[in-house]
């Protein structure tokens, strides 16, 4: 698997708070549904993404989603060996980013999901 990731951190406190107003359910109800989103919009994104020649659509079957900490965690990621190199480029190859637009898209929509577990 890639060894790219996408973290969200300082969540102690926001963590306090939902656990202490809303149900551990609603949480992972909260995480699963943006994670699924996550990798639903990658999918769509991967073939307009990777528009070279070499593009074989090994990445867009790869996507894969994960769950860790009862559900309380989500991971969208990349599933080639190769894929850190084109998330990231190198110096012979421009970045070709795929997660970052999509994680940057869908931080907001679940921050947005959280605040209104708080209300």
């Amino acid at each position: 698997m890639s060894n790219i990731s996408f973290s969200v951190t300082g969540v102690d406190k926001l963590s306090k708070a939902l656990l202490s107003r809303a149900s551990a359910g609603d949480i992972k109800s909260v995480v699963k549904r943006n994670t699924t989103q996550m990798q639903q919009q990658a999918m769509s994104n991967a073939s307009s993404v990777f528009t070279k020649g070499y593009s074989t659509g090994d990445t867009k079957k790869s996507i894969g989603v994960s769950f860790k900490d009862s559900g309380m965690s989500g991971v969208t990621s990349l599933g080639m060996e190769y894929n850190q190199y084109t998330e990231l480029g190198t110096r012979f190859m421009a970045a070709e980013q795929l997660l970052k637009p999509v994680f940057n898209k869908q931080k907001t929509v679940f921050k947005s999901d959280l605040e209104k577990l708080l209300k």
